[in-house]
Formats: C-alpha cells, sequence, structure tokens
C-alpha cells in the first residue's frame, strides 16, 4: 500500500471513529424525555440518561419507553460495528469494526453533548455485539435474564451480561479467540470490565445495604 493509501485509510479510520463516538453520544433518552414529558431526567432516580432511568418519567407505561429508548441506544452501538466499515470505506476485517464499536460505547457513556457524561453502556454494547458476534450476545442475554429474575435488580443482570459475553465470545471458537479475533476478544474483555466500573455506584449501594442489614 503506497503513502497515500494508507494516509487516506487512517484519516478514514479517525473519521469513522469520530462519528461513531458521536452518534454514541446522542442521548435519546434525555431528549424524548424532555420533548414528551418536560423533565430533565437527571434529576430523577439514578440521574442516569440511560433507558432504565429514562423510562422512570413515564410511570406505568414505563416498559414501552423502556424498549423505545434502549432500541435507540443499541442502534448507536449496532449501525456503526454493523455499517460504518462500508460506509467509509476501511479495510476489510473485523478490527475496524471493533474499533468503531468501542467509540460508540464510549460516546455512550462519555457523551460529547454532556460535558463527558452519559449512560452506562449496556444498549450500546449490546448493539456493537449484535453485528460483532450475535450468537455469543444471544448466550449473554438468556444470563441477563436469568441473573434478573433472580436477583430483581437490572444492574446485576447487566454484571452477568458482561462476564457472560466476554466467555462466550472466546468459547465459542477458543482456537481464533486470541489469534484471528483478538480483537473481538480484547472488546468483550474490556466491556465486561468496562460495565463492573459504570455500575460502580450499584454495586456500592448494595454493600452498603448488606452492610445496614447485618447491623441490624
Amino acid at each position: 500500500m503506497s503513502f497515500d493509501a494508507r494516509r487516506d485509510q487512517f484519516m478514514a479510520i479517525v473519521l469513522a471513529i469520530f462519528c461513531a463516538w458521536i452518534l454514541g453520544g446522542v442521548p435519546f433518552g434525555l431528549v424524548l424525555v424532555r420533548v414528551f414529558r418536560g423533565v430533565d431526567i437527571r434529576t430523577i432516580g439514578s440521574g442516569n440518561v440511560g433507558a432504565t432511568n429514562a423510562s422512570r418519567a413515564f410511570g406505568r407505561a414505563r416498559i414501552p419507553f423502556f424498549l423505545l429508548f434502549y432500541g435507540l441506544d443499541f442502534l448507536k452501538g449496532f449501525v456503526p460495528a454493523q455499517w460504518f466499515p462500508a460506509w467509509f470505506g476501511l479495510d476489510a476485517g473485523v478490527g475496524s469494526a471493533v474499533g468503531v464499536g468501542a467509540a460508540a460505547i464510549l460516546g455512550h457513556c462519555f457523551s460529547p453533548f454532556l460535558r463527558l457524561r452519559g449512560g452506562k453502556g449496556v444498549a450500546t454494547t449490546t448493539g456493537v455485539f449484535a453485528a460483532l458476534e450475535p450468537l455469543a450476545l444471544g448466550i449473554a442475554l438468556l444470563v441477563f435474564f436469568a441473573a434478573l429474575g433472580v436477583t430483581r435488580r437490572v444492574f446485576a443482570g447487566s454484571l452477568a451480561l458482561g462476564v457472560a459475553l466476554a466467555v462466550a465470545v472466546i468459547a465459542r471458537e477458543p482456537s481464533t479467540a486470541f489469534a484471528e479475533r483478538v480483537a473481538v476478544t480484547l472488546l468483550a474483555l474490556s466491556a465486561a470490565a468496562f460495565l463492573v466500573w459504570t455500575h460502580r455506584g450499584n454495586l456500592a449501594k448494595l454493600r452498603r445495604e448488606r452492610a445496614g442489614r447485618s447491623v441490624a
């Protein structure tokens, strides 16, 4: 590849990553709740701009709105990972899809529109892996619902999803997990760790609750 071709490819990758970050940063929940309810969701519930907290603004009608917000955040990850490499003329291979997918997740969690604050990244992460590893994602979603059913805590299901996703990505084809598919594996492992970090407040709250029960 000539110097000019390498330069053009580098610029295309930078542009694709930037656009994925911008798309990932669009706070659909915040915008739509403000439009429909006239409420800033950062002042209610957990203050988070993700689907779970945004749907709280709709009371008994929260489930359909949760699905709407989750779907929009899902698409912020799916669209870049699935189509940006072709749209921006990036080299074939999973690496470019992983790069723009990671940028979308970071955009959701560190939104350029919210002073680098944002959601916890669950929906956008599932969107990215729906494009990269749909079978592994399907297994992880089953684990999510199982953990949710047992604990009745969404954050526990989200953490279980992250761990299950990383395990499923590796287990699906161990011989390529750290070879041809190493970029996807590293993204899955990073996503699992990142979900723990974004849910650190929930974990701290759970520890306080358990400490309170043990004192009582």
